[in-house]
């Protein structure tokens, strides 16, 4: 009778774990995926929006961020446009021309400094284990050899802490003010043929035939470069922040960068401003352009803005 009871018993607890564990492991699916949604380290633009072609067709959702003075907000809605609206050619008021831009641009923004961030904590988790003599996985040396090969970083054949840093220099955020007042100046806040057409909101250059671009107006003779196109705003501002995170021209905007946080002072738009002076071929005109726009506008306060948790 009592090895009877027994095999009834060992029954339950088998039937009991097989009930438990499927439960168990799918919370833990469940929690690591919300965990990576929060951590939302790469890009998703099946969540990008078309924008409207008149105030009838704005949601609730986006007429929160495009109808309010952003200055006011402490976070910003996760509301990202693919395109800039089209009314921005025919809104004549100045000052609603730079709050409908700014309102389409700043979510943008904050998202591709968001996925620098993102790679700046994985190096943080990678300089730990190697600081602690650890081995990589086989996915996070090849995670880093692709990213130091994006931001022109040479590593070491066995990579150490002083390539981690040296990684970290490169891969940082851009202040939303100098982000914001670049893309204006070189969009003509959105209004331009480029950034119209081809979400091209910084003016770079591509050449060769199988580059995407948009040929400009006008180009010399004999000229063969192109205007840089996307097919998303997003892209168009990873690209621009990718430029100043890895090429030469600069390396003062990085130093500086850098310097502030060492010691723990804000990276801010007219910190870095001053160093783009080989950004144009107007040099300190154009930083002093940029400089005004950022004040002018009051842009510096955005420095500030953080995205909404969802």
């Amino acid at each position: 009778m009592r090895d009877r009871a027994r095999i009834i018993m060992i029954y339950l607890l088998l039937f009991a774990l097989i009930a438990v564990v499927p439960i168990g492991i799918a919370r833990h699916m469940l929690a690591k995926s919300r965990a990576d949604a929060y951590l939302q380290d790469k890009p998703n633009y099946l969540a990008h929006l078309y924008p409207p072609h008149s105030k009838t067709e704005l949601s609730e959702k986006l007429a929160g961020i495009l109808d309010q003075d952003l200055h006011k907000m402490h976070d910003v809605p996760r509301v990202y446009l693919s395109r800039l609206p089209e009314t921005l050619k025919t809104t004549y008021s100045a000052k609603e021309k730079k709050r409908l831009f700014t309102s389409s641009m700043l979510p943008i923004i904050l998202r591709a400094n968001e996925l620098i961030l993102a790679d700046r904590q994985r190096l943080f988790v990678i300089k730990s284990k190697l600081s602690q003599g650890k081995n990589l996985a086989k996915a996070e040396r090849k995670w880093l050899q692709k990213t130091a090969k994006l931001y022109r970083v040479s590593l070491t054949d066995k990579p150490d802490s002083k390539d981690i840093e040296a990684m970290l220099v490169k891969i940082d955020v851009v202040p939303v003010s100098l982000a914001l007042a670049q893309a204006a100046m070189e969009s003509g806040w959105g209004t331009s043929r480029f950034a119209q057409n081809g979400n091209a909101l910084f003016g770079e250059w591509v050449w060769g035939d199988e580059a995407t671009g948009i040929v400009p107006s006008g180009r010399d003779e004999g000229k063969t470069h192109k205007v840089k196109s996307f097919d998303y705003l997003l892209d168009s501002v990873r690209s621009y922040m990718a430029n100043l995170n890895r090429h030469k021209s600069y390396n003062d905007l990085r130093r500086r960068r850098a310097e502030l946080r060492e010691h723990s002072l804000e990276i801010t738009g007219t910190a870095l401003a001053p160093a783009l002076v080989d950004y144009s071929e107007r040099g300190t005109d154009y930083v002093n352009d940029i400089l005004s726009i950022i004040n002018y506008n009051d842009l510096g306060p955005l420095d500030h803005a953080l995205l909404t948790r969802s």
